[in-house]
This record gives C-alpha cells, sequence and structure tokens, in this order.
C-alpha cells in the first residue's frame, strides 16, 4: 500500500485575522477564486497585497504555483510568499518549506525546508507539523527517527489535519514509531475519510479488505474505492481496478476493471502503466495482445 507522506498541500490564506478595513476586499477576492473566477481574485488579492496583507500576498503564491489563471511561475510564487513569510505568516512559510523540499523554483534542501516548517510549527500550523513529520520518517534533513514521526503527526492530527490523521493511522498500522494497532489506524483514517481526504478513503478500503481493524468487507471497500477514485486519486482508481478484476465487492467486470486502470495510468501512477503494459503483453481483461500498445505502457513507465 503506498502512501503520500507530504499532502497534496496547497494552503490558503485562513485563520489569521487581519484589522476589518482590509476584510471585505481579501474576502471578494477569496469568494472570486473559489467560483473560478481567477481574474478578479487576481484583481483583488494583488491590490491588497500591495497593501501588506499577508493572507493576498499568500494566496498570490498559490496562484502562481498552481497556475490558476496565470502561467505557473514558481519563481513568482515564491517571492509572494517570502513577502508573507517575512511577516510571520505560518501558511507561507510552509510553502517556502515545501518547495525546498520539492525543489521548486530552488534547489533542493532539506535543512531549508525544516528550518521553515519548524517556523509555521511555533505557530502551531498543523500542515508544517505534518511535513516535519514527514521529514522525520523519511530521514530528510533529519535522522530518520519514526517516534518523532508520529509526534509530529499527532500534533497535526491532534487539530483534526486530514494528512496528519492518515499518516498517523499509517504509522498504527505498520508499527512504525508506535505500537502496531490496527484499531487506532481505522479510527484515524475515518477522521480523515469524514473530510473526504482521497488517502485516508484509500487507506480505510485496504484495511476493509484485509479485515484489518473492521470485519472483512469487499463491498464496503470497494465503495471506499471508489469514493477515493472519483476524487482523482490514482491509487484508489488502481485498487477499484483490480476489485472489478477480481470480482471482490463488485461484479467482475472486466471493461470497468480497464476503464479504471487507465484512469489510474493517466494520473500518472506508474504500477497501473506497468500492469497496462501485462494486459497488452498477455491478452488479459479481454484485451487483444499487442505488442505496440505494451512497449508504450512501458515506455511511459519508465520516464
Amino acid at each position: 500500500m503506498n502512501i503520500t507522506r507530504f499532502a497534496v498541500r496547497l494552503v490558503l490564506a485562513g485563520g489569521f485575522i487581519l484589522p476589518c478595513a482590509a476584510w471585505a476586499d481579501y474576502q471578494t477576492g477569496s469568494a472570486a477564486l473559489r467560483s473560478g473566477d481567477t481574474a478578479t481574485a487576481m484583481r483583488e488579492f494583488s491590490a491588497e497585497a500591495a497593501k501588506g496583507d499577508v493572507r493576498a500576498q499568500n494566496d498570490l503564491g498559490v496562484m502562481y504555483e498552481k497556475g490558476l489563471g496565470v502561467p505557473r511561475d514558481y519563481a513568482k510564487a515564491l517571492s509572494w510568499y517570502r513577502k508573507a513569510a517575512a511577516k510571520g505568516y505560518a501558511p507561507a512559510e510552509t510553502s517556502i518549506g515545501y518547495f525546498y523540499t520539492e525543489g521548486f523554483g530552488v534547489p533542493r534542501d532539506d535543512a531549508q525546508a525544516m528550518s521553515w516548517y519548524r517556523k509555521a510549527a511555533e505557530q502551531n500550523f498543523a500542515q508544517a507539523q505534518n511535513n516535519i513529520g514527514a521529514m522525520y520518517e523519511n530521514g530528510r534533513g533529519v535522522p530518520q527517527d519514526p517516534v518523532q514521526a508520529a509526534d509530529w503527526y499527532r500534533k497535526a492530527a491532534d487539530q483534526g489535519h486530514a494528512s496528519g490523521q492518515t499518516n498517523l493511522g499509517f504509522l498504527y498500522a505498520r508499527g512504525k514509531g508506535v505500537t502496531k494497532d490496527d484499531a487506532a489506524a481505522v479510527e484515524l483514517y475515518r477522521k480523515a475519510a469524514a473530510q473526504n481526504f482521497p488517502l485516508a478513503l484509500n487507506n480505510l478500503g485496504f484495511m476493509t479488505a484485509q479485515g484489518r481493524g473492521v470485519p472483512q468487507d469487499y463491498a464496503a471497500a470497494a465503495s471506499l474505492y471508489r469514493k477515493a477514485a472519483d476524487l482523482q486519486f490514482a491509487l484508489a482508481q488502481f485498487n477499484l481496478a483490480k476489485a472489478y478484476e477480481q470480482g471482490k465487492g463488485v461484479p467482475q467486470d472486466d471493461a470497468q476493471a480497464m476503464l479504471w486502470l487507465k484512469r489510474a495510468a493517466d494520473n500518472s501512477y506508474k504500477p497501473a502503466m506497468r500492469y497496462l503494459a501485462q494486459v497488452y503483453t498477455r491478452g488479459l481483461l479481454g484485451q487483444h495482445i499487442s505488442t505496440d500498445a505494451a512497449r508504450q505502457w512501458n515506455d511511459k513507465a519508465t520516464r
């Protein structure tokens, strides 16, 4: 069972209250961004950012990082994050740390990443706490230490942070840094799944299919995989494809298996690409043997 230790991170401003005079204009931009009106969001955020509004500066960083209404530009994103971080704004500090973790617009530097995450974690910012946990779990910027990883994930999880809950649940499922406890893992996955966090939905599906911490129930597992798959989570799409192939919790259906397998592959999930290569090599799932198709999927999997 694969797991992403850093959550998909889009930290929009929130939870930091600024004077009411700036609130209305910032809120106009925030509402526009939520509705997909990126032009209005950019206009309002730019005006407020020029006045020193850290929320607007942070959200401009998000827009440039994700390419929301503007070409993706990590340098501009980082510039805006730094403006907000200079005033101690925790979401921006976390974003800078993430850029150093991934090497977005800066050389990858785990020590720098940890430094920025700690600045935000000192403000009890859950996303930063989660990311510090991931750094300890993977030994990036610090010696690998699953006990410290669990402690940091718990800080985030105790604030209701879905990624922190899921990551701590995974440590309980594996017995890493904590005593192995499937029931505790399931409880944490359920909390995150209630927030529609795709990785938690998938992992809860896995535990349900295995009968770990809950009674074994293939139909319930397939339902959980489907919820995560509908959120474009590739691992869950792959697991749903296997459920259809094997007829576990759903009627056996090669066509549905192929549909979900291709969706997982199209979402860049390499195990799905490799399995599609096997499908076309061996003529599985009702497909004709095709050396060309097999080679194409193998080539994509190795890129």
